[in-house]
């Protein structure tokens, strides 16, 4: 298994605990790990796809080739 993947896994499973806990407070912080962990993994997986494991977010045009 992959981070990526890791990451996703542990998002779904974040949501569906909210979605059998009562708590309020607990509810939204499990959503916020949820997102949390999903901004991880695209931003994993855009550096996979551009080739870089830079430690700021890659745009999609820092992925752009030019061809002159």
């Amino acid at each position: 298994m992959t981070q990526i993947e890791h990451l996703r896994e542990q998002a779904q499973r974040a949501e569906r605990l909210a979605r059998n806990v009562l708590d309020v407070v607990t509810v939204s912080r499990l959503l916020e790990a949820s997102e949390d962990y999903r901004r991880q993994a695209d931003r994993l997986e855009q550096r996979s796809r551009c080739g870089t494991m830079a430690a700021e977010p890659v745009t999609h045009l820092q992925c752009s080739i030019d061809i002159d």
